[in-house]
């Protein structure tokens, strides 16, 4: 990943959300490939329960609607930060970028959910 200068702040947003991949398209049921799924674990979602990930093009030229539950979600954006600084310039440096300090703040929100 080239050095990036992104204005993300230190809140979790949607640009967070579109840092982290998805499982491969053909294993997905069409509950996952919809959004009706979580993603990685197929826990079913509601409007209250459901991440928005996207709408992600797939190598077929159609496009899924995939969503994740929080613990999935936060796991795999701390999954996803710890392995950024290998491809990222600043954060190798011992600094943290934005897009790192996005996917840290993803990271945490399971914990300032259950918090509140």
């Amino acid at each position: 990943m080239p050095e990036t200068t992104h204005s993300i702040g230190l809140q979790p947003d949607s640009s967070a959300l579109l840092m982290l991949p998805l499982p491969q398209v053909i294993g997905l049921s069409d509950t996952q490939r919809r959004g009706a799924g979580c993603v990685w674990c197929d826990t079913p979602l509601t409007t209250e329960t459901a991440r928005d990930l996207g709408e992600r093009p797939t190598s077929d030229g159609t496009h899924i609607w995939p969503r994740g539950c929080t613990p999935c979600v936060c796991a795999e954006a701390r999954r996803v930060a710890r392995l950024h600084p290998r491809s990222c310039r600043i954060c190798d440096a011992g600094k943290q970028c934005d897009d790192r300090a996005a996917l840290r703040a993803l990271a945490l929100e399971d914990r300032r959910r259950e918090n509140h």
